[in-house]
């Protein structure tokens, strides 16, 4: 019987090593994508080091909700979440909450956890089910899900070594704790060639002619970010983050994800779509004595100086405007007292 060495991992793990789970003889990761309605806070790094190292991954999300509409709103996330993602492991759904026994039947978790697999499907994600052998026994209408499910079973033995006694026809089975790197990870043993199989399903059920990427920007593009955007991991930024100039540090393969910062700096990923380009003439605007201006997020003084935080989030007055053959010399305050001198591509008028 085929038997592939993985672990599963979350934000729990916090940095995890692994290139420590490589050298132990790891071949998949299941990374945990969501919770709730929540991106996992580790997810696209974890992605991002899977990669690198050239791992398979699958994904899992935390389901906790308790009626349809929680439902509906927690399988959107996950999907949005994963977006353009193609793993080559299924994406599982988790239902493990003590309110969930004690407010639903056991058909109505068991169709929940059909509804998450039939639209993570829709969106073009194989998928499955982790449950353990009191879920499948107790909790869930078993004979709706054995045999037409792909199962992830949790069942503890603490050792790969020691088979789990429930054979639920389960691709893949996690046995316990083990140790990477002096971190405990769950342990887990697959017995089937999943990226075979996902290729072969993704070929079926997605068309043979993948989207396109939409690469809008290219790394070291100078870009703005539109008002009203946010994170993808849904965090609101603060409200300079909509007057700054932002560098394009990273884009995802579908290009519908952006990675901005400053310098060499990371800010946070951002949809595509609420970027624009911040044209050079924008950036090197002329300026007169008395606009009113505030200052990009991150900028320096004219000579390299730290600013005080407040400065970004004040509107000031331009006090002078170049210096001899410095056209870029601004000098900018308020109510007649110098604040300090910057340079012309750190300024926006207000």
């Amino acid at each position: 019987m085929l038997k592939i060495k993985g672990i599963d991992i979350s934000r729990a793990q916090e940095q995890f090593d692994f290139t420590a789970a490589v050298s132990a003889g790891v071949k998949f990761v299941i990374i945990r994508a969501g919770i709730r309605t929540d991106e996992d806070t580790y997810f696209r790094r974890n992605i991002e080091q899977c990669r690198k190292l050239g791992i398979d991954f699958g994904c899992y999300w935390y389901v906790t909700a308790t009626d349809t509409a929680e439902l509906d709103r927690q399988i959107n996330a996950c999907v949005k979440v994963i977006g353009d993602e193609k793993p080559s492991y299924p994406v599982f759904c988790d239902m493990e909450e003590q309110r969930q026994i004690d407010n639903l039947t056991s058909k109505e978790r068991t169709d929940m956890a059909l509804e998450f697999c039939d639209r993570l499907n829709k969106a073009g994600l194989p998928s499955g089910v982790y449950a353990n052998p009191a879920w499948l026994e107790s909790y869930y209408q078993k004979e709706r899900i054995v045999g037409k499910r792909d199962i992830w079973l949790a069942h503890w033995t603490e050792s790969p070594d020691y088979p789990s006694r429930y054979d639920y026809g389960q691709k893949m089975w996690q046995w316990g704790i083990d140790s990477i790197a002096g971190k405990d990870v769950d342990g887990d043993i697959c017995f089937v060639d999943y990226p075979t199989i996902t290729a072969k399903w993704y070929k079926e059920n997605c068309g043979d002619k993948p989207e396109k990427p939409v690469n809008l920007f290219k790394k070291g593009d100078s870009v703005r970010v539109k008002r009203g955007a946010r994170f993808t991991n849904g965090v609101e930024p603060y409200s300079y983050v909509y007057d700054t100039v932002y560098t394009v540090q990273q884009v995802s393969a579908s290009g519908k994800e952006t990675l901005i910062g400053i310098g060499s700096v990371p800010t946070g990923w951002l949809y595509t779509e609420n970027l624009y380009k911040a044209e050079s003439d924008e950036i090197t605007q002329k300026f007169a004595v008395g606009d009113k201006v505030k200052v990009n997020y991150g900028a320096k003084t004219y000579n390299g100086g730290s600013l005080a935080l407040f400065v970004y989030t004040n509107v000031y007055e331009v006090m002078q405007a170049g210096s001899g053959d410095r056209e870029d010399y601004i000098v900018i305050g308020q109510g007649g007292q110098v604040t300090a001198a910057v340079k012309a591509k750190d300024l926006k008028k207000v």
